[in-house]
């Protein structure tokens, strides 16, 4: 039987970076998970080599596929994998979970019974970009401040709102909120801190504010 979470880490390129994002997975004090690592295109070489001691953990797999984007990825380790647990979570390979993370949010989602919960994060070296909040719909149409690896997503919600969209790129995370309030998701926020987001030379998402993608839609009426 599968566990309660599914945990998706789509990577590119950084095998070191993502090691360090599953060893915050191999540490929580919550063990009902399984965790999928989506190889997004690239060198597999390295990975092998960084993953090695983890290729034969029965709750761990990787997924090699070509290069296809960030929704493309998240979307072919949910169609293989989701089915059977009851909620599912994004880390991203440069980022790191506290220890209490996944416990604190399946509580939380449990005891409320929300669509979403989410929670704050923390930034090194330094601040870019919030630390998150509650949800807020209408700021929600400006900007997004709830990055995947602070969520943790009811599995049912992937059949009312679809998988993810790749054409958002960067903005995939901002995409998939809008998506999910325009079908009336219930989100719970935890007002701790349970994550840490790292700041480095290739951020994916310090390109999300810019995407015209996310814009034309919100300017189209595209989500509802």
């Amino acid at each position: 039987m599968p566990n309660e979470v599914l945990v998706l880490v789509p990577t590119l390129n950084r095998p070191r970076m993502c090691r360090r994002a599953v060893d915050s997975l191999l540490h929580q004090d919550f063990a009902s998970w399984d965790l999928v690592i989506v190889k997004n295109g690239g060198d597999s070489a390295e990975y092998g080599k960084v993953f090695a001691d983890l290729l034969s953990h029965p709750r761990i797999r990787l997924l090699v596929m070509h290069e296809a984007g960030l929704g493309n990825a998240l979307n072919a380790g949910l169609s293989l994998y989701l089915a059977g647990h009851q909620y599912f979570a994004n880390l991203e390979d440069d980022d790191e979970w506290d220890p209490t993370f996944l416990r604190r949010m399946h509580q939380e989602a449990q005891k409320s019974a929300a669509d979403v919960v989410h929670c704050l994060q923390r930034q090194k070296p330094g601040q870019k970009q919030s630390n998150g909040g509650p949800m807020d719909v209408k700021m929600l149409r400006h900007r997004n401040w709830i990055n995947f690896p602070m969520c943790l997503f009811r599995s049912s919600l992937v059949e009312r709102v679809g998988l993810f969209c790749n054409e958002a790129g960067p903005a995939t995370d901002w995409d998939w909120h809008l998506r999910c309030t325009a079908v009336g998701a219930t989100y719970r926020f935890i007002h701790e801190v349970l994550v840490t987001h790292h700041w480095h030379g290739s951020n994916y998402c310090l390109q999300q504010q810019d995407s015209q993608f996310v814009k034309e839609k919100l300017k189209a009426g595209g989500y509802g």
